[in-house]
């Protein structure tokens, strides 16, 4: 701190010898409007009460919460949402449009009818999707209108800041061209005082502890340094998310009047192109369909032309078929003949067995038979 402590034209206060530079622009002060606000600051340090010095600077750190809880209170009580998480959300939605088909009900039309169902149900699919997308998109821009709107606020609230930060900066600058004033005038009563220790114990612990006490300043004083410092840092981050701010309040401003509207236009290409397609798939089918039908009629009609002109030609009875009735005829004639003749001969042989049975078993009940007539029934029945 010694070479800030430099003689100069800058008198410390009545009585007191002891004179201290004090760079005024180096820490963002005026001479002309903070001198007497830096001697008030600097007497509020007194040698006799340490508590001044370790209470030296309570003002600056008020004052830093203070304007800090503020802004937290904004953030904590706004409905500010992540606006790169709404972006993304539309692009989802945006790739989300499927042109599939998405209901279940069919034609009833032969033949071509499911080809029908396709192209119909297609179509309007795309269309339910397209309204869909388009209210989620509507929904999600509306959030980040708002979200928008929260940026502009939070540029205003930082505008309060970067004020607040610069009259903390000042703030700290006083303290501390105070701090090292009044080091510099205990310095000069401590050196005064080192003169007329003598041997009085009560003078040497005085002098202790006006060391104590300067040394306790200068490092508050160091510490006022570092704060001012870290203040002055946070003036251009201000104003860099200041302008960050702006740039994305400008980068919404494309998407909503841009961005989107080109979307909403490819989405209704995308929903012409199709149905151009299925249309063109509908006529080709339907073409594909009607040639079928010609060449299975004319197949068919063929077939069923020379199936006529057969029948048409053909006798009632085949000839193959009399043929085979009068062969099978002729051959029922002949078997029933050859039956009744060898019908005839059985019976005949079958009387005269009856015969000779009957003369043999006569013979055998008489007694009487001869050998000449057995022989002659015997001769008969041969």
């Amino acid at each position: 701190m010694n070479d800030h402590l430099m003689p100069q034209d800058v008198p410390l206060r009545a009585g007191s010898s002891a004179l201290v530079a004090i760079d005024y622009e180096a820490l963002g002060l005026r001479p002309e409007r903070d001198a007497d606000e830096i001697r008030q600051v600097a007497d509020r340090i007194q040698p006799h009460d340490p508590s001044t010095v370790s209470e030296f600077g309570r003002e600056v750190s008020a004052h830093t919460a203070s304007h800090c809880d503020n802004l937290l209170d904004q953030v904590r009580n706004s409905d500010l949402d992540e606006a790169g998480l709404k972006l993304s959300q539309v692009v989802d939605v945006a790739r989300t449009l499927n042109v599939g088909p998405l209901s279940d009900k069919r034609s009833r039309v032969p033949v071509i009818g499911p080809i029908i169902d396709r192209v119909r149900l297609r179509s309007a699919s795309i269309k339910d999707r397209f309204d869909s997308t388009r209210e989620q998109i509507d929904a999600l821009l509306s959030e980040v209108d708002t979200t928008q709107g929260n940026i502009r606020a939070r540029n205003g609230g930082l505008d309060e800041m970067f004020a607040s930060v610069s009259a903390e900066h000042r703030l700290l600058g006083i303290h501390i061209a105070a701090g090292r004033v009044r080091i510099a005038e205990l310095r000069e009563e401590a050196d005064a005082l080192r003169g007329l220790i003598g041997n009085d114990p009560a003078r040497v612990q005085e002098l202790a502890d006006l060391d104590a006490m300067n040394a306790a300043l200068d490092k508050r004083v160091g510490d006022l340094q570092a704060m001012q410092h870290s203040a002055m840092q946070a003036l251009p981050m201000i104003r860099m998310i200041q302008a960050n701010n702006r740039m994305l309040v400008d980068k919404f401003h494309t998407i909503r009047q841009i961005t989107v509207p080109a979307w909403k236009r490819q989405f209704m290409l995308s929903l012409t192109l199709n149905e151009q397609k299925n249309a063109v798939q509908l006529a080709n089918t339907i073409d594909d369909t009607t040639n079928d039908l010609l060449k299975r009629n004319a197949a068919l009609l063929h077939r069923n032309s020379v199936e006529t002109a057969k029948a048409n030609q053909r006798l009632v009875i085949d000839v193959d078929t009399l043929k085979t009735v009068q062969e099978t005829l002729i051959k029922t004639v002949e078997d029933v003949i050859r039956i009744q003749q060898e019908g005839v001969q059985q019976r005949r042989q079958a009387v005269k067995e009856i015969d000779a049975m009957r003369v043999g078993l006569r013979a055998s009940l008489t007694g009487g038979a001869t050998t000449t007539s057995t022989a002659a029934i015997r001769k008969e029945v041969a």
